[in-house]
């Protein structure tokens, strides 16, 4: 034992009764000491936790907005897509009755519409891309590649008509190419759809 603690025992009594006193004293600092490190360092991890859960949830959710913007930019470009297809075959069609200028007309702004939607889709579709499931993403670059694979054919197409050379005319390369294209689409939209269950817990 240090002198100066004997010198402090014997000064105040002495005996092994101070001595287990002061000992019982020193055990009790040192449990305290010792519990509340456990208890700041509990704190500390506890603390630590919370921000990196409050992080992830606020990754997730920008993440989950900005793919929920994707869907709904799309509904109007797929919801106008379908019937401009329609549109695209039907003024392409030989009507002796019909205004053949205004036939040209219509078929002319629809198929500038048809282009302009290409560049929508595409956009919005990469955009996105990193907001999105791959197979979401994978299926709408499928469509936009086959819209611009199909843009030559509209454009040949669009010459014989303003040229009056109907019989030239291949309706029903035309006719399989919408299919094609619709069937596309309809894939993309139900990757959409089980995409949506599947955050809703339906899956």
């Amino acid at each position: 034992m240090p002198e100066w603690l004997e010198s402090l025992l014997t000064a105040i009594g002495g005996g092994t009764v101070v001595l287990v006193g002061v000992l019982t004293i020193f055990k009790g600092l040192l449990i305290k000491l010792f519990e509340t490190g456990i208890e700041s360092s509990f704190e500390k991890n506890l603390e630590k936790f919370r921000n990196k859960l409050e992080r992830s949830t606020k990754a997730y959710e920008i993440l989950l907005e900005r793919e929920m913007r994707f869907y709904e930019k799309l509904e109007p470009i797929t919801a106008e897509l379908v019937p401009l297809e329609h549109d695209l075959l039907f003024y392409l069609k030989h009507d002796e009755e019909a205004d053949r200028e205004k036939q040209c007309e219509a078929f002319r702004e629809n198929f500038k519409r048809y282009c302009e939607l290409v560049k929508d889709l595409k956009n919005e579709n990469l955009i996105h891309q990193s907001y999105i499931p791959q197979d979401v993403f994978a299926a709408y670059t499928t469509v936009v590649k086959q819209m611009q694979d199909d843009i030559p054919l509209w454009f040949d197409m669009a010459k014989l008509l303003f040229a009056g050379e109907y019989d030239k005319i291949d309706y029903k390369k035309c006719e399989a190419t919408v299919d094609r294209l619709l069937m596309h689409l309809a894939l993309a939209e139900t990757k959409v759809r089980t995409r949506l269950k599947q955050l809703s817990g339906e899956n």
